[in-house]
């Protein structure tokens, strides 16, 4: 019987190395250039950190991880993103203590089983930045920055910023409550993924796919229109910051995070490059994350993470 890779896989030939290289390179070279410095973090990690760092309600872990008992009975996951790992790295090895921020770029394969389409597969690679020790809005608008600048030096031009802001502990459980008693009466017209996100994730309703709750939640609570104070002005800095650097962006009250160590700042990065819309990044703040993975209190994270195989396909086709 003749062997072939395993679904969800791909070969890369020596005719598209080249590609890699330049998308690779640019990369560097960009994050670099913005004072970030390169970290590689094991292939694998304990289930554990990603049950606690991306959440056991989430679809990545309930649906998508490769997780495995290895010979010392010990469940182990081939990583499916690069931020928890990061994350973990810096409390292990108490980066924490140099002076901060701590800027961190990573290229990585990537683990998840999920459905394979064209640009999706199930070993896939992450392009990652993870920026912790500072709750400065101008941080977060130097992420968003280093992305479009990578972008555009790779060669998408026809690009949208979208942001928003996903409220802070505080201002999230008011709005929470908020939010749930609006999805309780619209129960009878909610999908099933709908009916049990909100009661264990209620903002990710508002990241439904589905047109039937898309067509019957629309006048549903954005999280934006009530944040707190500091949230706000944290959200009005960041935008002020965008403008200064002549970056173009919008405020999509649609974008969420549905995980609680999430706060403030989210936005993603559109191409329209090949005349349909095609979301090449997504990043946010994670301010309680290294706190949640056991590290110490009060240290502030932001970061992203993007595609290179959609990316290509997306370069290829532009």
């Amino acid at each position: 019987m003749e062997m072939q890779a395993p679904k969800g896989t791909k070969d890369m030939l020596p005719q598209d190395a080249y590609k890699w290289h330049f998308v690779e390179k640019t990369f560097r070279d960009v994050s670099k250039y913005y004072g970030m410095r390169e970290i590689r973090t094991p292939m694998f990690e304990h289930t554990e950190l990603f049950a606690r760092g991306v959440g056991d309600t989430t679809d990545i872990v309930q649906k998508e991880m490769y997780t495995f008992n290895d010979k010392g009975n010990r469940s182990i996951t081939l990583k499916p993103e690069g931020t928890a790992p990061a994350v973990r790295a810096f409390i292990e090895n108490r980066l924490f203590n140099e002076a901060q921020p701590t800027k961190l770029y990573y290229i990585s394969p990537t683990f998840r089983y999920e459905n394979v389409q064209k640009g999706r597969f199930r070993q896939f690679h992450q392009f990652g930045i993870e920026a912790l020790g500072s709750d400065k809005p101008s941080l977060d608008a130097e992420v968003i920055a280093l992305a479009v600048q990578f972008f555009t030096e790779v060669g998408l031009k026809d690009l949208a910023v979208s942001i928003n802001s996903v409220g802070c502990p505080t201002c999230r459980a008011e709005y929470n409550a908020r939010l749930k008693e609006y999805l309780d009466a619209k129960s009878d017209v909610l999908c099933e993924t709908c009916l049990e996100r909100k009661d264990k994730n209620p903002m990710r309703v508002i990241d439904c796919k589905n047109p039937t709750c898309k067509e019957n939640l629309t006048d549903i609570p954005f999280m934006v229109d009530h944040i707190c104070d500091d949230c706000k002005d944290h959200f009005e800095k960041l935008q002020t910051y965008l403008k200064e650097m002549d970056i173009n962006f919008v405020v999509d009250k649609t974008i969420v995070r549905g995980l609680d160590y999430y706060k403030k700042t989210a936005f993603e990065i559109i191409s329209n490059d090949i005349g349909s819309q095609s979301t090449v990044c997504g990043g946010g703040r994670y301010d309680g994350l290294v706190e949640q993975l056991g590290g110490p209190k009060g240290v502030s994270g932001i970061g992203f993470a993007l595609g290179a195989e959609r990316l290509l396909l997306t370069l290829e086709n532009n």
